[in-house]
């Protein structure tokens, strides 16, 4: 068996691009050829954040975030900065626990969500365009070992709308990942290939996916 030369596979995107769909046919794929594979991804619900959010709008349903769209007006301006603060001190233990501990036992990680989703959404969440090059963003990217290979899957919006009709996201929504997506890699300088899954047949994605795999 060949070593391959990435300890971390690291797929990322907006929502109803194929990320996990990929993740778990490349973690396939690697298992199935002879790697030690650990299938990771680092979502929201995953924090504490999360947890006092619906303590929240359990007490009081009218600061209620519903999915994608953050807190009302009042309450996010009031608390930002303290939940900027939470958001990425709880995000380390599902960080340590899913992405670097299995990294240092020897693991391929193949991941679908890891710290570039969370700074897109929580910079709209927040309502702060600017945290995906700021120091929060900076300091997050140390998290992604250097060889890793990193895959930004993208579509057209109307092909993310029909794959997520029955969620909430909206045209706007899917239009700030999409540029803010594309800003940050600029920003950050990350060397990642693209894929627009909205062209491509899911085999054709992943025959991309492998060639990039044994470069």
């Amino acid at each position: 068996m060949k070593s391959l030369r990435y300890r971390m596979i690291y797929f990322f995107g907006p929502d109803g691009t194929g990320k996990t769909t990929h993740a778990e046919l490349t973690a396939w794929y690697l298992k199935k050829m002879g790697y030690r594979v650990w299938r990771a991804s680092v979502k929201q619900h995953h924090t504490l954040s999360y947890l006092l959010l619906k303590l929240l709008s359990r007490k009081n349903p009218g600061t209620q975030a519903i999915n994608y769209y953050g807190f009302n007006y009042e309450l996010g301006r009031r608390i930002k900065t303290p939940w900027k603060i939470l958001e990425l001190i709880s995000l380390l233990p599902a960080v340590v626990y899913r992405v670097l501990l299995p990294l240092c036992l020897g693991y391929i990680v193949v991941c679908d969500r890891y710290v570039l989703d969370t700074l897109v959404v929580l910079s709209y969440f927040l309502k702060e365009p600017k945290m995906i090059s700021g120091k929060s963003a900076k300091l997050l990217v140390k998290l992604i070992p250097k060889d890793s290979l990193l895959i930004h899957l993208d579509a057209d919006t109307d092909v993310i709308l029909h794959r997520k009709r029955d969620e909430l996201l909206t045209e706007q929504i899917i239009k700030y990942y999409k540029e803010a997506y594309r800003d940050l890699m600029k920003k950050l300088n990350l060397v990642a290939i693209t894929i627009n899954t909205g062209t491509a047949m899911i085999e054709e994605v992943q025959e991309t996916i492998k060639r990039e795999l044994h470069n």
